[in-house]
């Protein structure tokens, strides 16, 4: 009975599902919510703000654009100002260099003579002028009409014509026989006017070209070749008249030193290469030379002659003479030049040539 009615109850649902199609339940949408004012106007800035950071970015990049470009323009500028301002101050070295470079200088070892007589200075020679210190050449010139003062104030030196020199300690030492100078142009004065002369310093002192200080202050200056003697003459326009004659004892010496390289002259390549002629242009002057120094009774016009031909017969072999003397031709005093220090050779050229 209870099997019959459970298959009863199973047909019965059977039919009902058959009989009744089930329907699947509607979706339920969430109620859309309506955007507000101010939603939208915070929605516009961020888009705005968006755009502004966009700008602001391509400026950016723009101007650090320009910036680099002006900086390495800059740059290049710098680097060709710099380039320009170290070859200027090249130059500018090289012609301070130039202007100061020191020089080699020797003591001098001419004989000086203040108005025919012996006087000592000592000083240097450079490029064969003399040069002797300021307060030296007054303590020389002191006792005569060229006498001058000197003062130093306020860094500057002041040189008083015909004023008394007072000698100093410090006066007439002797100086180094070697040592190194450098052109100065520290300011002398010479009354109210500036001095204009050559000056060098050597060892922290100031030594001037000797003609230019006897042009500013007034006092004569020669050189006697012969005699290889600085001629200085309180007046001026002593320097004007003829020379003073070498004495005997100074031409004997000269011709003397003339003779010392006889045999080295003989023994010379030129010697051996030169005609007879000037062969014995030579032998001869040395034996009228010799012969003039046994001679008690020669004179100092004989010795200068003889000083002349003998010193002309060793540069017609390319020797340089030791002294140079001088010769009267048409009533003028004509100065043998001094032959260049080479010897030449394989060459017979006379060399006699006067100014």
């Amino acid at each position: 009975m209870n099997k019959k009615i459970t298959s009863l109850s199973l047909a019965g649902i059977m039919l009902l599902s058959t009989a009744s199609p089930v329907f699947a339940a509607p979706e339920v949408k969430a109620p859309v919510k309506e955007t507000t004012k101010a939603e939208e106007m915070v929605k516009d800035a961020k888009e705005a703000g968006k755009e502004i950071a966009k700008d602001a970015k391509e400026a950016m990049t723009d101007a650090k654009e320009k910036v680099e470009e002006k900086g390495k323009e800059a740059v290049k500028e710098t680097k060709d100002l710099a380039k320009e301002v170290k070859e200027e101050a090249k130059e500018v070295k090289e012609e301070v260099k130039e202007k100061v470079e020191t020089k080699d200088v020797k003591a001098t070892t001419q004989k000086v003579k203040l108005d025919g007589k012996d006087v000592v200075i000592y000083g240097y020679n450079i490029d064969g002028y003399n040069y002797f210190k300021l307060r030296d050449l007054a303590a020389v010139l002191k006792d005569t009409k060229a006498k001058f003062g000197v003062e130093y104030k306020d860094a500057m030196v002041t040189l008083t014509k015909g004023a008394d020199y007072k000698l100093a300690e410090t006066d007439q030492k002797e100086v180094k026989a070697e040592s190194k100078g450098m052109l100065t142009n520290d300011k002398v004065m010479v009354g109210d006017k500036a001095l204009t002369a050559t000056a060098y310093k050597v060892d922290d002192s100031n030594y001037y070209k000797l003609r230019d200080l006897g042009e500013a202050l007034g006092f004569g200056v020669d050189y006697d070749k012969a005699t290889n003697t600085v001629l200085l003459m309180s007046e001026k326009e002593a320097a004007k008249e003829e020379k003073v004659a070498p004495k005997l004892e100074e031409l004997k010496e000269a011709v003397k030193k003339e003779l010392v390289n006889e045999k080295e002259v003989r023994e010379s390549e030129a010697y051996k290469k030169a005609d007879d002629k000037v062969k014995s242009n030579f032998e001869n002057a040395v034996a009228a030379a010799k012969s003039l120094l046994d001679d008690e009774k020669a004179t100092a016009e004989q010795f200068e002659n003889e000083l002349k031909a003998l010193v002309e017969a060793k540069e017609q072999l390319g020797f340089k003479a030791d002294v140079k003397v001088e010769e009267k031709k048409d009533e003028k005093k004509e100065e043998v030049k001094e032959v260049k220090d080479e010897k030449k050779d394989d060459k017979k050229e006379e060399v006699k040539e006067t100014k």
